[in-house]
């Protein structure tokens, strides 16, 4: 395999995996859109809460993923979420 071989194919992988990823980011905002506020809110609790169970919960890149979306939350929404995210986290 010659060296622009091996670089054309790193874009394909590079792009099928952002295909991959947008695909999944369209199928789970699907899921979500129609949620109320309130259901969104208990999701997010409760996903927080089986992460801590199985020893997965990533503060730091929970926190991470929610200051990239928080332009486009309602307004009070951001800060209910890190609220909750907050006490989930000093819970054990």
């Amino acid at each position: 395999m010659k060296l622009s071989d091996f670089a054309n194919s790193k874009e394909n992988i590079e792009e099928k995996l952002d295909e991959t990823v947008k695909e999944s980011l369209n199928e789970k905002y699907d899921e979500l859109k129609d949620l109320s506020h309130d259901e969104l809110l208990s999701r997010l609790t409760k996903e927080i809460k089986r992460q801590k169970e199985a020893g997965e919960f990533n503060y730091d890149a929970l926190i991470s993923s929610l200051n990239a979306i928080k332009m486009y939350l309602p307004v009070g929404t951001y800060d209910n979420m890190i609220r909750i995210i907050d006490e989930i986290n000093g819970k054990d």
